[in-house]
């Protein structure tokens, strides 16, 4: 059926109108990181490397180049860059996909979730703000269910984070930065080696004072308590054996600010916990051995994994936490004949100690599961991807996800895809065996449980202009909702509340007009509604962009690079939200004064804009975003 409707309707001449006509419609839009290149390779969207073409579904890759170019400190910084959203709570971030919070973050294809809450008021997030930026390679990011490939946590998106491959020769970069605040960090990163063993070591430190932000009468207050003091280590090993490679990553991130840290009141900068300063401490440790990887690539390996998360902040009493989480995981890629094969099993055990309000919780789960990914090639550019997994839960027994995908290449410029995936979100052991004084776990909670079906197009309409259009509907049954306790001071639990419908579309352009200026347009529409019982759905207040236009324009001209980014999002609850709509803009300067020497000048929130992009009902504006404010660095290599 999906064949047929596909063959009936979308031929080349229509897919160009249907795009250039919704591009037209959007007025301004999505800033893409990169100028889109169907021949891109990226390995998230299969588990192996693929060029962006032949995978159905909506691909996202956040270059080296770009990553370069951008300055980037931070994850969150360079997902912004590619219009992805991304909620700042103060020192704490996690990125947004098709509207939903249910994302699953890897790092070089490990999973950083854990089974327990590392953001406060978003159980499904997973925080980026300790993952260091300064050995990453690139970015990749997959729109749209993946749990038939990954498991569980993978409702909404995966984001792959994925460090660079040392190189033989010796090389040392220097970067320093002063701004705002008193903003000032430092980093250096060392690689070198030669054919067989290559090494890469980076060191990364950042301070800032409290920042300052506007409220919505314009009047600028300090955001007491937001300052920051974090240091990041990294290190890889990467060692030759053949065609083989063995690989030892191993990162660690310390901070000590107030993340999370609210508002009481914004008029004045008083925060809800006076004082409080959280201490936390990220380790990660991956060891992969990558059989035939010269030939082959990434596509079979063993790899194993290991992450922790040890964190002490208090929440007007003590609060501390210990997440472990430990991982095992065997792939194997082949080719046979049309069918392009991707098999594998993993076992992931996750251990998890808190200390709340002097109440103690102490938890493990297991997970093991076996997965298959085919990509078939049919012939006149058609293609399909069939994926299933089978995974088993200690507490909640075995589910199966699968997904199956089509993909026209209708030109070398032009393609088509369709998509349909299921996903499973497990409650958290959190959600399941909490005992505080503000939260008692159920132990009776369902997993939330999606399908997701996408349509989209890519296509290069001649050598100035390439565009890209999709659209998504998602619905999920046993959604996961806080409820707060009708007697004030009991505490609050978790429940199911039914139904949730998930509805959007992305637009985007990129336009070059000569060899000097470029400029990058889209637009995203979101809405997320939510049903309990028999009743009736109900937008969701809380969506934190509803429709979000941008404008990008950059100019490259030999020395010089500067890239301007205009972004507004409209039709928020002014219930939820200090305002409706809010207006951004946010610059980036190079100035490459000599080969191994770059100037950089970064502003952000140009406009001076009141907003926040997180909703906390008690308090409008609880999580205020800085206002106007400058970074200035050099970088040099040698």
């Amino acid at each position: 059926m999906c064949n047929k409707y596909i063959g009936d309707h979308m031929n080349k001449s229509v897919l160009k109108v249907l795009v250039l006509g919704a591009i037209t419609f959007s007025v301004a839009s999505n800033v893409y990181a990169v100028e889109y290149q169907l021949d891109d390779m990226v390995i998230t969207g299969t588990r192996v490397k693929t060029a962006v073409k032949e995978i159905p579904a909506n691909v996202t890759l956040i270059n080296n180049e770009t990553i370069e170019k951008g300055n980037f400190s931070t994850v969150s910084q360079a997902l912004k860059s590619a219009d992805v959203e991304v909620v700042d709570k103060n020192g704490v971030s996690y990125p947004v996909l098709n509207g939903d919070t249910r994302v699953l973050v890897l790092v070089n294809g490990r999973k950083q979730n854990f089974d327990h809450v590392t953001v406060s008021g978003a159980a499904n997030a997973s925080d980026l703000g300790n993952i260091s930026m300064d050995n990453v390679d690139r970015i990749e990011i997959v729109r749209g269910p993946n749990s038939s490939l990954y498991g569980e946590k993978a409702s909404a998106g995966v984001i792959n984070i994925i460090t660079k491959n040392p190189g033989p020769e010796t090389k040392t970069t220097l970067n320093a930065e002063y701004g705002s605040w008193d903003h000032r960090r430092g980093s250096i990163v060392h690689s070198g080696g030669d054919e067989k063993n290559r090494y890469m070591i980076t060191y990364a430190k950042e301070r800032r004072g409290n920042y300052k932000y506007k409220d919505d009468k314009g009047d600028s207050h300090t955001f007491k308590d937001s300052k920051i003091d974090s240091e990041d280590i990294t290190l890889r090993y990467d060692r030759y054996i053949g065609n083989d490679r063995a690989t030892l990553d191993f990162a660690r991130s310390r901070s000590k600010n107030g993340g999370g840290l609210l508002l009481k009141n914004v008029y004045t900068g008083d925060v809800q916990y006076p004082g409080r300063i959280q201490d936390k401490t990220i380790t990660n440790l991956g060891i992969t051995y990558t059989f035939n990887q010269k030939n082959k690539g990434e596509g079979t390996f063993i790899r194993f994994g290991r992450v922790q998360d040890k964190t002490n902040a208090p929440f007007g009493s003590s609060y501390q936490h210990n997440l472990k989480g430990l991982s095992l995981e065997g792939q194997k890629n082949w080719t046979l004949g049309k069918h392009n094969l991707v098999g594998g099993v993993s076992w992931e055990k996750q251990d998890i100690w808190e200390e709340n309000g002097g109440a103690t919780m102490n938890q493990d789960a297991t997970t093991k599961a076996i997965f298959a990914e085919d990509a078939w090639t049919l012939g006149d550019g058609w293609s399909m991807n069939l994926g299933a997994r089978y995974e088993h839960h200690s507490d909640y027994g075995g589910d199966v996800t699968s997904h199956i995908g089509i993909n026209k290449q209708i030109s070398n410029d032009t393609r088509a895809y369709i998509s349909w995936g299921q996903a499973v979100n497990n409650p958290t052991l959190k959600m399941r065996y909490a005992n505080t004084p503000f939260w008692i776990g159920n132990p009776n909670l369902e997993q939330e449980k999606s399908q997701t079906v996408t349509l989209g197009v890519d296509s290069k309409i001649n050598d100035k202009l390439n565009v890209s259009a999709s659209v998504y509907h998602s619905r999920l049954k046993n959604a996961l909702k806080w409820q707060s306790n009708p007697v004030v001071g009991l505490p609050g639990t978790y429940i199911n509340a039914d139904r949730e419908k998930r509805t959007g579309l992305s637009l985007n352009a990129t336009y070059k007009l000569n060899d000097a200026w470029r400029i990058r347009t889209g637009y995203e529409f979101s809405k997320v509604e939510t049903k309990q019982s028999n009743a009736s759905y109900e937008t969701d207040t809380t969506n934190t962009r509803p429709n979000g236009y941008s404008l990008g324009i950059n100019y490259n001209k030999k020395k010089w690079d500067v890239g301007v980014d205009l972004n507004y999002v409209t039709g928020r609850s002014e219930q939820q939200f200090t305002g409706s709509k809010y207006f951004t803009v946010d610059m980036n300067v190079n100035y490459q004064w000599r080969p191994d020497t770059k100037f950089y000048l970064k502003g952000y929130n140009l406009t001076n804009e009141n907003y926040e992009s997180y909703a906390y009902s008690y308090t409008r504006g609880a999580y205020a975003m800085p206002e106007r404010h400058f970074v200035a660095g050099v970088t040099h290599n040698f």
